[in-house]
């Protein structure tokens, strides 16, 4: 309608008109497909969420079967004590009985014999249990040996970065290693003008140092977030809410990273959360950030718990 008016008012040509025109249906265009990729991206990430709270499920029932089965072999230990004490006990009344009938030492024979079967089919069993249960020490022993190992990992290039990027400590720059992930939060101000998708120059220089310090780190995959605060705001024109914001700060940052070193494209996530991951409900300066989260790749621990 207000075009329509200006073209009318104005004398605006009719070539000015259409090509408005398909601006904005390029620009709606823009919009739904950012709109997809927000709702392809939480899928994702509520994907590893729950991939992650599986792999903690399943290592607590292996830890609770191993406990089970070591159970088991105590008792067929105790089991296989009593039955030996028992075939001590009928093979010296067997030998004080030589003197008996013939049907007596016939039964305490055929006794003698299902007590020595019985114990066979224990002492197999308790080989078995044993067998089993080592197996089953041996991969918690391994899987204990990843789990610190990608701990370790995640120290040391949580220790690597830190160094990496000291001359932004005092900007709004931290590294925090947790539960083997390293976690590299920018404040937003460090990066971006207030509503403003485009990177300053010296957050594109922070961008490049963290590209930089990462780009050999093979074992990791690095997921990029963009948080906002909880400030609603609804524009015309990109962004148009703290969703869109996020997405397109995180889509970004992933720009910058990749231009300013080898990192691989495939081993790297953009994501937008808007205000519903807030780290303090009461400052919203800390809360306006990006995350640059770097994750180990568990393709081995994956393999080993399903065996």
């Amino acid at each position: 309608m207000s075009l329509a008016t200006l073209l009318l008012g104005g004398c605006v040509p009719m070539s000015q008109f259409t090509e408005v025109r398909d601006d904005r249906d390029m620009l709606d265009e823009d919009v739904s497909t950012l709109t997809e990729q927000v709702q392809a991206l939480r899928l994702a990430v509520s994907e590893k969420d729950g991939q992650a709270r599986e792999d903690e499920r399943r290592m607590a029932s292996l830890r609770a079967d191993t406990s089970a089965r070591g159970s088991q072999l105590r008792q067929c230990q105790m089991r296989n004590g009593d039955l030996e004490n028992l075939n001590a006990l009928l093979t010296a009344e067997l030998n004080q009985s030589r003197s008996a009938s013939g049907s007596e030492q016939a039964a305490l024979l055929e006794e003698l014999q299902r007590i020595r079967a019985d114990l066979q089919f224990q002492q197999d069993s308790l080989y078995a249990l044993e067998q089993d249960l080592s197996a089953r020490e041996a991969k918690v022993t391994e899987l204990t040996r990843m789990l610190e190992s990608q701990k370790a990992a995640g120290e040391a290039l949580r220790a690597r970065l830190s160094n990496a990027l000291f001359a932004f400590r005092n900007k709004g720059l931290e590294v925090e290693e947790r539960d083997g992930k390293v976690y590299v939060r920018l404040a937003s101000k460090l990066l971006f003008a207030s509503g403003s998708t485009a990177i300053d120059p010296e957050g594109r220089q922070a961008l490049s140092d963290l590209a930089k310090a990462i780009e050999d780190e093979e074992g990791f995959e690095v997921v990029v977030e963009g948080h906002t605060d909880d400030v609603a705001f609804n524009a015309p024109s990109s962004p148009k809410n703290n969703w869109e914001l996020s997405v397109l700060r995180a889509t970004a940052v992933v720009q910058v990273l990749t231009a300013s070193s080898s990192l691989k494209p495939e081993l790297l996530t953009a994501a937008g959360r808007s205000e519903y991951h807030p780290r303090d409900p009461e400052d919203r300066n800390r809360n306006r950030r990006i995350e640059v989260v770097l994750s180990p790749k568990l393709g081995g621990l994956y393999d080993l718990l399903d065996e």
